[in-house]
C-alpha cells in the first residue's frame, strides 16, 4: 500500500494533539510532510510552539511552518482555556522542543509542498480555514496541485458555537466559504459526526493493558481534562486509514455568511455529481481498532 503524503494544518488544542499522534503512529500509511500552525484555540505562537512539542515526542524530522496570526476579517478571540487549558494542551507541561519553525510561512510550505506532491497531497485541516485561504489567495493554482481536503469542521446538524455553526469554520466564515468554492474536492468530517467518537478509557486496558506513564500518562490526562469528550480531530485523519469508518454522503456544501447566528453554517446539498462528501454516520468499531492500533504502535517505539 502507497503512503499517502498529506500535510496537516492545526492549532493545537487538546484533540490537535491525537490528530498528531496518528499520522505519526501510522507513519507507514501517511507521510507527513509538514505540519502548519494556525491560532484560534491560543495565539498562533503558543499552537506552533504545542505543535513542536507534541511532534517531539513521536518524530523529529517534520517541519512546522507557523501561520495566520489573525482570521481573514476578525482578530483572534481570547484562548480557548476552558477547552484547551491557558497553554492549549490540558496545562499539561509537555518537554520544550528546541527546532524552529521553517523559514516558510504556511502557506507557502504547504503550496511548495503540494507542488512537489504533483497533485497527489491530502490536506488535513483540524483548524479554522485561515491559513488555507491565504495560501488560495497567494498561489491561485493551489487546487490543482491538492488532491483533496480532509477536514474536522462544519457539521450537518448542530454546531457549538452556535446552534448551527461548528467552530473550525464559524471562526473564519469567509475563510470557510473561499475554501469550499476553491474547486478541491473536500471529504468533511463535520461536529455531528465526531461528536459520537469518544476515545474510551476501555480502549487503552485492551490494546495497552501493560503500558504505563510515557504517552499513556499524557493521554488519559488530556482526555480527562476534556471530560471524555470526543477528540474530534482524531476522528478526522483516521478516515485516511479506514475509508470504511464513516458512511459517506456525496453533493455540494454551501457556506452561509448571514444571519450572524448562522454565519459558517455548512449546509449539505445531496447530488451524486459533486466532489465533496459529507460524513453522515460513523463505525465506531473500526474507530476504537484505529486507536488501538495507535496505542500499540507508539508503545512498540516506547520499548525499542
Amino acid at each position: 500500500m502507497e503512503r499517502i503524503p498529506i500535510v496537516i494544518d492545526t492549532d493545537p488544542g487538546i484533540d490537535d494533539f491525537f490528530c498528531l499522534a496518528l499520522a505519526c503512529a501510522y507513519s507507514d500509511r501517511l507521510d507527513l510532510r509538514a505540519v502548519t500552525t494556525m491560532g484560534g484555540n491560543n495565539h498562533t505562537d503558543v499552537t506552533t510552539q504545542n505543535a513542536l512539542n507534541i511532534l517531539s515526542l513521536f518524530r523529529t524530522d517534520v517541519p512546522v511552518a507557523r501561520g495566520a496570526d489573525r482570521y481573514l476579517e476578525a482578530e483572534f478571540g481570547a484562548p480557548a482555556a476552558k477547552c484547551h487549558g491557558s497553554n492549549g494542551v490540558g496545562n499539561l507541561v509537555l518537554p520544550q522542543s528546541d527546532r524552529t519553525p521553517d523559514d516558510l510561512t504556511a502557506w507557502d510550505k504547504l503550496y511548495e509542498i503540494a507542488k512537489a506532491a504533483q497533485g497527489e497531497l491530502v490536506l488535513v485541516t483540524v483548524a479554522p480555514l485561515t491559513n488555507i485561504a491565504l495560501a488560495l489567495q497567494k498561489h491561485p493554482d493551489l487546487p490543482h496541485w491538492i488532491k483533496k481536503i480532509v477536514m474536522m469542521g462544519g457539521s450537518i446538524g448542530r454546531g457549538n458555537i452556535t446552534p448551527y455553526v461548528e467552530a473550525n469554520a464559524g471562526h473564519d466564515p469567509a475563510a470557510t466559504k473561499l475554501v469550499f468554492e476553491s474547486g478541491i474536492p473536500i471529504d468533511m468530517v463535520g461536529l455531528s459526526i465526531t461528536l459520537g467518537c469518544p476515545i474510551r478509557p476501555d480502549v487503552f486496558e485492551r490494546y495497552i493493558p501493560a503500558q504505563r506513564g510515557g504517552f499513556r500518562e499524557i493521554m488519559e490526562a488530556l482526555i480527562r481534562f476534556r471530560s471524555g469528550e470526543a477528540m474530534h480531530d482524531a476522528v478526522a485523519i483516521s478516515t485516511q486509514l479506514d475509508d470504511r469508518l464513516m458512511t459517506w454522503q456525496t453533493g455540494e456544501i454551501t457556506v452561509e455568511l448571514a444571519p450572524p447566528e448562522r454565519s459558517g453554517q455548512t449546509v449539505l446539498h445531496p447530488s451524486e455529481h459533486a466532489d465533496m462528501r459529507a460524513a453522515v454516520a460513523v463505525d465506531t468499531d473500526r474507530y476504537d481498532a484505529i486507536i488501538g492500533g495507535m496505542l500499540q504502535r507508539l508503545e512498540k517505539r516506547l520499548r525499542n
